[in-house]
């Protein structure tokens, strides 16, 4: 009898125990799901609520280091270049530098061979012998695009600028990296689109260098702003010109009323590049 009482002690312990462990898991399990209900991953839930106000960081990938073009439609007309004669020949001499674009007051002061670092494709790689436009925007407006094309004997020569701050000069590298052929400039074309408000939103916006190749961008307003882009080329401080024709931009959406974040721009170095401006828009 004393064996059956042990026997049965032994088993409701073991029934007890087992219980305990059961509500315990069940306890733990409970508390873990309430807390996944109601703490979501704060990165998740901003990406996913198109209503959201927190701000997101666009990285650059290839289209933001391509020349920026306007829409067809505010396109001009093509400006000739063209070629001068001797005047003891009359044989044409080919087109002569320093010119200047007629209508437009650009000037392009040289064409040279170029070597150092090719930044028309985002690549950065090294090169000898490109051909490179030296161009300087003497006009009244900034030019937001302008392609030039310099023709040879069977070979052309494309360049493209963009954002080009009025009294500022730029070397434009050769669009495909070609060197300069052989004989003479023959003539020329230049497509050339200035804009009046292509300028720092500086109301609405600040944008501070850092010192450490990023960047701060302030909402200076009560609103939230859809989008902003901050635009910055590569920049010789000694000799005061810009490098490769084309703009880097980074992409801010949904910046906040009154927010600042920090930026860390493709391409962008603190001692070696130059907010050229920051504009906003509304989608």
């Amino acid at each position: 009898m004393s064996k059956i009482n042990s026997k049965s002690k032994w088993l409701i312990i073991i029934i007890s125990v087992l219980i305990i462990i059961l509500a315990l898991v069940f306890t733990l399990s409970h508390l873990l799901n309430n807390n996944s209900s109601t703490n979501p991953d704060s990165s998740q839930s901003a990406e996913n609520n198109d209503n959201s106000d927190v701000s997101k960081v666009e990285e650059p990938d290839d289209t933001d280091y391509d020349a920026v073009k306007p829409p067809l439609t505010d396109l001009p007309a093509t400006v000739v270049i063209p070629s001068q004669k001797d005047p003891e020949t009359g044989k044409d001499k080919g087109i002569s530098f320093p010119h200047t674009v007629e209508g437009y007051n650009m000037v392009i002061e040289k064409l040279a061979p170029y070597d150092g670092i090719y930044v028309e494709d985002g690549s950065n790689s090294k090169i000898k012998n490109v051909a490179m436009l030296l161009i300087k925007n003497n006009g009244e407006y900034p030019i937001e695009y302008s392609k030039i094309c310099v023709e040879y004997k069977g070979e052309s020569l494309i360049f493209e600028i963009s954002a080009l701050p009025v009294g500022e000069s730029v070397v434009a590298q050769e669009k495909s990296g070609k060197a300069i052929p052989n004989g003479i400039a023959l003539s020329g074309t230049a497509l050339v689109v200035q804009r009046a408000d292509m300028e720092m939103s500086s109301k609405l916006i600040s944008v501070k260098d850092n010192g450490d190749n990023t960047l701060t961008v302030t909402n200076l307003t009560n609103k939230t702003i859809p989008t902003a882009r901050i635009f910055y080329k590569y920049y010789m401080k000694d000799e005061n010109v810009y490098v490769g024709g084309i703009a880097f931009t980074s992409r801010i959406t949904r910046l906040a009323a009154n927010q600042s974040i920090t930026l860390h721009p493709s391409h962008y170095t603190s001692d070696s590049s130059k907010i050229v401006m920051a504009l906003t828009y509304d989608n």
